[in-house]
């Protein structure tokens, strides 16, 4: 055996192993960073690494069996050893050994300081102690001979977690978080110490016929000792009477010391309509576009059957909101044709059941799209109340806390969702967005790397990721998240809001044609002076659909920047009554700035209403005293730099303008704000303008892109009208 290893010493097989190694890293981290830029699928990736993979031990077989020698590679048998010159070319493998590890360094050192922005930090939030008195409801699995009833097996957990979010001091983990492991086989305490629950209740269920058999077993998470494992054989009519007895044999062994237990009464209907609302209400969740218009029909049937059955009724009203144009949702039905019919369906869900969290729930969405905010935060605190697991719930109260300036607490309620929920996409995400609103750029990157370790990279997780980067200035690399976030999620008008802005950063007008959001289209067409395209937009913008804040801001800073203040002046009037009205219905007050206040002051100002102007100004200058948490924002310091302008003081442009370019801000539209125009010609001005021309062309080379270049007018500029 001696023997043996000094003959692959001397046949230099070991060098030759450790340099291929190393060769074979190098290889599949330059790939990966190729593959990236060029956002090859997962597979690619896979395919090097299987190849250097089976290439090794043949690398090693040739090696051995053959050598180099000074006429070439010959066969080891056929040369003399006295004239072999393995020893030299033992010297030159360490050599190129040595050269290849310097590349190593190379690479990991340009991958954590110029790559770094490609990645999260990978920083860990703070978890809270497990609470004795925890559980989370895991998906049952479906065990039916032809698979067909998982969305029977996930009704049964879902009710199964709503009865037992009723019962007092016992927290129950959110059902999206609970869900996230189904079809994985993560073990129960990972899980545990995931979802920071002390308790995991799972199961199974079979159903033949009109006979199901349930399985459920409760078990500590810290050391799977089995609290009590149950099997319930009954016939499908019983299972409401199931539901209730799993739910009273987990309070017996959970909470003996409380006083008795919380019976919760089902809602009843026929069994072929409690299917169809399971199916329904499974695809709901999804927020597909395509599910929700197949539940939307599948409702249809189960209020055929039974018109009175009010769980149906409430998610007829959500899923018709849902497949409308308002911000936040998934359809391009106009939000006013469908309001009226979704609030409707929750008021007769509530006349028959006055007791049904999830119909509160969707009446307070309702009652915020409506600008109802007091009303919709009543009906939302009423819908937690009566099921605290309820995350839409959660997540719908917070924004609209935030929609009457009670930011702080809507911030408590999505932590509290998220520490309890924290797969849950939309409280998830509104909490990174609102970390990253006041700079905890710390905060919300934990919060991103937890959520990562449960589901991975979903589209929630890089959407999040893209959020960040977006905050940081890292335009393409947000642009990259947000793509790929599109493609499992095409439909989520709040996930184009954010594309849209990072395609500004990148000023890649021609993507922003027709992506992000509508009213950012105008932005892309007005920055490439493509005025009777912006115009046709603007025509066609259906501000209902809309978060009119923005969309009032964006479009008004193409009319003003194309000397048609008048028009957009003319625009609010023939849209909302008058910019009085328009204050009173869509408050300009908001987490992110000061929507369309600065646009429509210098309209005013340009139109000779100074009057207007000044009061538009203290209104800016209110909400940025009120909003002094987000400094270190970048938006925040734009919004602080257009009060400046407006108010003549010019070090507070420049130094503000500074500022947000420092803090994160891409986007020459930005600076082509006519409220700049008197500073235009400053030699400070004109530097910040040419550092932001670079910082843009540095992301742009980061995916492959040429720099940028404006372009220069093709039409001649018309007239904006009606």
């Amino acid at each position: 055996m001696g023997q043996f290893f000094e003959e692959l010493k001397r046949r230099n097989v070991f060098r030759v192993a450790v340099a291929f190694v190393i060769a074979s890293w190098l290889v599949l981290q330059v790939a990966d960073i190729v593959l990236q830029g060029i956002e090859a699928p997962a597979w690619v990736m896979k395919v090097f690494m299987l190849v250097l993979a089976l290439a090794f031990p043949f690398v090693l077989l040739f090696s051995w069996a053959y050598e180099l020698t000074p006429e070439g590679l010959k066969k080891e048998k056929d040369v003399d050893r006295s004239t072999s010159i393995t020893p030299e070319t033992g010297r030159k493998l360490n050599i190129i050994t040595i050269g290849m590890l310097v590349a190593v360094l190379a690479v990991v050192v340009i991958e954590r300081t110029v790559m770094h922005g490609d990645h999260v930090v990978e920083t860990v939030a703070p978890v809270a102690a497990v609470a004795e008195k925890s559980i989370a409801v895991l998906a049952f699995e479906d065990l039916s001979p032809e698979g067909d009833q998982e969305y029977f097996a996930d009704g049964l957990s879902e009710e199964l977690l709503n009865v037992l979010a009723k019962v007092p001091e016992l927290k129950v983990a959110g059902r999206t978080s609970s869900f996230a492991f189904k079809g994985t086989n993560k073990d129960l305490r990972e899980i545990g110490e995931l979802l920071n629950v002390a308790h995991i209740l799972e199961g199974s269920v079979r159903k033949a016929g009109n006979r199901i058999r349930v399985t459920a077993q409760l078990i500590k998470a810290e050391d799977g000792f089995h609290l009590f494992s149950e099997t319930y054989d009954r016939d499908l009519e019983d299972i409401f009477a199931v539901q209730d007895e799993i739910a009273q044999k987990i309070s017996n062994a959970l909470l003996t010391e409380i006083v008795g237990t919380q019976t919760i009464i089902k809602s009843q209907t026929d069994t072929e309509a409690y299917e169809l609302f399971l199916k329904a209400r499974q695809r709901i969740h999804s927020r597909d576009i395509l599910n929700l218009r197949e539940a939307n029909s599948m409702l249809d049937r189960v209020l055929e059957i039974d018109p009175e059955y009010p769980p149906a009724l409430a998610q007829k009203a959500l899923v018709t909101h849902l497949m409308s144009d308002s911000l936040g949702a998934y359809g391009d039905i106009p939000v006013s044709q469908t309001m009226p019919i979704a609030m409707g369906y929750v008021e007769k869900a509530l006349a028959l059941d006055d007791e049904l969290a999830e119909a509160y729930a969707v009446q307070g969405l309702l009652l915020d799209d409506l600008n109802q905010f007091d009303e919709a935060i009543a009906v939302l605190e009423k819908a937690r109340e009566l099921n605290p697991t309820l995350s839409d719930a959660a997540n719908w109260l917070s924004t609209t806390l935030g929609a009457v300036g009670r930011w702080d607490d809507g911030r408590r309620v999505l932590e509290e969702v998220v520490s309890r929920d924290p797969t849950y996409g939309p409280a998830f995400h509104n909490l990174v967005a609102d970390y990253t609103r006041t700079s905890q750029l710390d905060d919300a990157e934990a919060l991103s790397t937890r959520v990562a370790q449960i589901v991975g990279e979903n589209d929630d997780v890089r959407m999040s990721q893209g959020i960040i980067y977006v905050m940081r200035g890292e335009s393409a690399y947000a642009a990259r998240s947000f793509r790929r976030s599109l493609e499992l999620n095409p439909s989520s008008t709040v996930l184009q809001f954010w594309y849209g802005l990072s395609l500004i950063g990148l000023s890649d007008f021609e993507t922003l044609e027709t992506a992000g959001l509508e009213q950012q289209n105008v932005v892309a067409f007005g920055a490439q002076n493509y005025l009777e395209k912006a115009n046709e937009v603007i025509a066609r913008l259906d501000l209902e659909g809309a978060f009119v804040p923005t969309a009032v801001a964006d479009v008004g800073r193409v009319l003003n920047r194309h000397g048609e203040s008048e028009r957009l002046l003319h625009y609010v009037e023939e849209n909302f009554g008058s910019v009085e009205e328009l204050e009173r219905v869509h408050p300009a007050s908001q987490a992110w700035g000061t929507g369309y206040l600065p646009v429509l002051a210098w309209a005013s100002r340009q139109n000779g209403d100074e009057e207007t102007a000044v009061r538009l100004i203290e209104s800016m200058r209110t909400i940025l005293d009120d909003r002094d948490d987000m400094k270190g924002n970048f938006l925040y310091h734009l919004n602080l730099a257009m009060y400046a302008g407006l108010t003549g003081y010019q070090p507070g442009v420049i130094s503000e303008l500074r500022t947000a370019m420092n803090a994160g801000m891409r986007g020459l539209p930005f600076l082509d704000d006519v409220v700049f125009d008197p500073y235009r010609g400053e030699p400070e001005f004109v530097a910040i303008r040419d550092e932001m021309r670079g910082l843009i062309d540095e992301q742009r080379a980061i995916l492959g892109m040429p720099p940028y270049r404006p372009v220069q007018p093709t039409e001649k500029r018309p007239t904006f009208v009606n």
